[in-house]
């Protein structure tokens, strides 16, 4: 049997959230790109590999482990290199950000209704 969340364990919405606010930050384009990759990778700094179905956890193991691979410390302080990502790393990070969301997204929308209250309404 398969679990109520399909295989999201922990906050399955705020992994959503925590995904969907990455996404519009790289969207939205707004700031220099080190101040704004470094905005959008922050909300998924609390995100574990196992929190994700077993069959994304290798996707979900380069897109969470970006922040890390661009980090230096200086002293006590951490740089995060983002501006020095390649084209082509940039890419696939957001690919890989877009399918994590994009699956999680539909695994909320296959446990319906349970997720009915998330459902966008007219403001």
């Amino acid at each position: 049997m398969i679990d109520a969340d399909l295989g999201w364990t922990g906050d399955h919405v705020g992994q959503l959230i925590r995904l969907q606010t990455a996404v519009t930050i790289l969207a939205e384009g707004r700031g220099k790109t080190r101040e704004r990759w470094e905005r959008a990778t922050l909300p998924l700094l609390h995100m574990r590999l196992d929190n994700f179905p077993v069959g994304l956890r290798s996707r979900a193991q380069e897109v969470l482990n970006l922040r890390g691979d661009v980090a230096h410390q200086i002293g006590n302080y951490t740089y995060f290199a983002f501006d020095k990502l390649t084209p082509s790393r940039r890419k696939h990070f957001v690919k890989g950000l877009l399918a994590l969301h994009n699956a999680c997204l539909i695994d909320i929308g296959r446990t319906w209704p349970r997720w009915e209250h998330m459902y966008p309404t007219e403001e």
